[in-house]
């Protein structure tokens, strides 16, 4: 899958303005952290700059390049290691293109593009920051350097990664080691709450803002494994008709609380500068949706 294809389902604006949903009224600063990193982090995966450096390499399947470049920080692992540490995408689709991105381009090529392209766009697309830039990096690190890494592979794995120079590509850096670090909190939430992926899948577009089954098909699960999926969330009595009912609300609001838990010396490391940490990177991710460098519906924005 080229990049303008992957582009082209997931920038699509929504037809019509998202409803409220529950997630909206999730505001705890571990979450309001979480969202204001979201677009600058996601350049790790949408950076046009990555694309053409990765093509220019051999790979030009960006779906390909995307897994490849997120369990890159696994080492080269097997397979089934590579599909587990992702969670939520259905082992038919990710498993084959991991190993045609491992084919394709070697490791040090894949990491250094994912370090380094993603300032180049920020460049472009944000100007000369610098200076505040490396102070939002700097308080960021704080937060990564206290973060505990216990059932966190990704995140671990990434922080063995070297610093960008860049301090643009580093915000970067930063923006996505602590989303891994909060992907991985949430999969353990959901492995402990006795989730499947595809059921976590479900209980998140819901939680925020999609109508069932339209953004968990595009992380490869079969019909009849959604349904299924679905059939089990009924049977535990979290959806009422197809929305969360009382249970699923409480059941989804529960793991967020217990992912913002997770994240609690992230936080607390961070300190006082964090109001004005999230203010300043929500700007700076609110003028990359701006610009149409990050996915512009809201609701892929709370999804991750």
């Amino acid at each position: 899958m080229d990049y303008q294809t992957m582009r082209g389902l997931f920038f699509t604006p929504p037809g019509a303005p998202r409803p409220p949903c529950p997630a909206t009224a999730h505001r705890t600063p571990a979450r309001l952290l979480r969202d204001a990193i979201e677009p600058l982090a996601c350049q790790a995966i949408w950076s046009p700059e990555a694309a053409e450096d990765y093509a220019a390499l051999g790979l030009d399947d960006y779906f390909a390049a995307y897994v490849w470049q997120r369990t890159a920080a696994l080492g080269t692992p097997p397979t089934r290691l590579a599909v587990t540490a992702l969670g939520v995408f259905a082992p038919d689709l990710v498993g084959p293109v991991f190993e045609a991105g491992v084919a394709a381009l070697s490791r040090a090529d894949v990491v250094r593009v994912r370090l380094d392209a993603p300032g180049r766009t920020l460049r472009r697309e944000l100007g000369g920051i610098d200076a505040e830039a490396a102070r939002a990096v700097a308080l960021l690190r704080r937060g990564i350097e206290a973060a505990e890494s216990t059932a966190r592979p990704l995140f671990t794995g990434l922080c063995a990664d070297p610093w960008p120079q860049d301090p643009l590509a580093a915000l970067v850096h930063a923006g996505n080691v602590l989303r891994e670090h909060r992907g991985d909190s949430h999969l353990a939430a959901c492995a402990a709450a006795g989730l499947d992926p595809v059921q976590a899948n479900v209980l998140t577009e819901l939680w925020c803002g999609y109508p069932l089954l339209t953004y968990t098909p595009s992380r490869g699960w079969t019909a009849e494994r959604m349904d299924t999926a679905v059939a089990g969330l009924r049977a535990r009595g979290l959806l009422d008709g197809d929305a969360l009912g009382a249970e699923g609300l409480r059941v989804r609001d529960a793991l967020e609380h217990t992912t913002d838990a997770m994240q609690r010396t992230v936080i607390d490391a961070i300190g006082p500068d964090l109001d004005s940490l999230t203010t300043q990177l929500a700007e700076w991710s609110d003028a990359l949706v701006a610009a149409g460098a990050a996915p512009p519906d809201p609701a892929k924005r709370l999804a991750g």
